[in-house]
């Protein structure tokens, strides 16, 4: 087991080396290399990983990270057990009847670069980002040490406990990309509970929540125009106008009317487009998001972006292709599995530290985990860890109370125990 010091230089290392969604292959290694000694089952690659539902994966920054983690030192026989997908997952099996309970923890980071502002506390105390334009500005180094600090404490309390208990590390998180090819490859279908759970969000330190407020179904997705080029001067008549057809597309998308049943949003983040001053455009592409409150409403927000970039290529003469990026669905936690964490919080920090939030949220793809659990049958929710904050998430002066990181496992510890805990 570890204590709160050494926590602390875990989450530090953790820091110091920052990989984006798709492309942890440092981190995982650096995982396997924890986990493994304490002789819990690792799974990786395909084992966790449903390649057919893989979306926001991009090839070129995967290769790139792969040569990193090679630079770095992880071996060809560690990467080829990762069968090109990253993530991993502990399991215990207690050989005593009873529940399966899992855990979700996050590994990927932001890609922003972080602060070098001496004022700033990584890059003060040396333990800062070597991987430039990456950078751990959402907590998720916190979550995986929280992760191995529980499996460290499942080793060392085998004995006094029963059933299965999974930790799942999570690839891609960011853009929710990850959850879906994890949770498709089955590796959740015979759980009981599900827990998934996040540091910060602007809640102070010493504050649990078992109901943080309203996430958002969304869907991300890249959509790509195709057109012909041509001499802008001499015949334009010829050209098929993709720059055009993805500006009127963008336009049109961000006027979709908002939902009246609940929250909407929708937003075109970039467009990429065009060969040259005096060339007529025959490639675009915008990277744009839907979300809703329910899935009803996300779906109402994506069939309409559909619609209007398909009217938006059509009226150009273009060709259009839409690439699925990622996705999460909305929040229905189970009453029960609330009132356990919060029975749990009550005693980790006290009752009148431990609240249901109504604050409203962006999307987080456990979201898909948490439905595939109900659909077998098992109930979970989604918990929020208060924790002080430098800087807001996804800053690149982010930094928390890394007190949070204790308490966080002390209530994990103690919420294992009640579920999974010898009777």
């Amino acid at each position: 087991m570890y204590s709160q010091e050494e926590l602390s230089r875990l989450c530090h290392q953790i820091h110091q080396y920052p990989e984006p969604g798709w492309c942890e292959f440092v981190t995982t290694a650096r995982l396997v290399k924890h986990l493994m000694p304490m002789g819990l089952e690792v799974l990786t690659g395909t084992k966790i990983i449903n390649p057919k539902y893989v979306a926001g994966r991009n090839l070129e920054q995967v290769n790139l990270f792969l040569e990193k983690a090679r630079e770095y030192g992880v071996s060809e026989l560690e990467l080829k057990s990762f069968e090109d997908y990253t993530g991993c997952v502990a399991i215990l099996k207690t050989g005593r009847p009873g529940p399966v309970l899992a855990i979700r923890c996050d590994i990927d980071c932001v890609e922003v670069s972080e602060s070098t502002d001496p004022q700033h506390r990584p890059a003060k105390e040396g333990w800062a980002s070597q991987n430039e334009g990456c950078m751990h500005s959402c907590g998720h180094d916190a979550h995986q040490t929280i992760g191995i600090g529980l499996c460290s404490w499942l080793a060392d309390h085998r004995d006094e406990l029963c059933g299965t208990i999974k930790v799942l590390f999570q690839p891609a998180e960011e853009g929710v990309r990850g959850a879906r090819p994890m949770a498709e490859s089955g590796i959740l279908d015979d759980v009981d509970y599900f827990f998934a759970s996040h540091i910060g969000i602007d809640v102070p330190t010493g504050k649990i929540s078992a109901h943080p407020g309203c996430f958002l179904a969304s869907k991300k997705l890249d959509a790509v125009f195709t057109g012909k080029a041509s001499h802008a001067g001499a015949n334009a008549e010829r050209g098929r106008n993709a720059l055009l057809a993805a500006s009127t597309a963008a336009l049109a998308v961000t006027a979709i009317a908002r939902h009246g049943q609940g929250r909407s949003a929708v937003n075109v983040g970039t467009l990429h487009a065009g060969e040259g001053r005096n060339v007529i455009a025959s490639t675009a592409k915008l990277q744009l998001e839907v979300r809703g409150e329910t899935e009803e409403i996300n779906s109402y927000m994506y069939e309409e972006a559909v619609r209007r970039l398909e009217g938006a290529a059509t009226m150009y003469g273009c060709t259009l292709e839409i690439l699925p990026q990622g996705e999460a669905t909305e929040f229905n936690p189970d009453e029960k599995a609330i009132l356990l964490a919060e029975e749990v919080a009550n005693e980790i920090v006290g009752k009148e530290n431990t609240a249901r939030l109504h604050q409203p949220m962006g999307s987080e793809d456990a979201t898909i985990m948490l439905k595939r659990v109900q659909s077998h049958g098992g109930i979970g929710t989604y918990l929020l860890f208060g924790s002080d904050l430098k800087a807001g998430h996804h800053q690149n002066l982010f930094d928390f109370d890394e007190k949070v990181i204790g308490i966080a496992l002390r209530f994990y510890e103690a919420l294992v125990s009640k579920i999974s805990g010898v009777k």
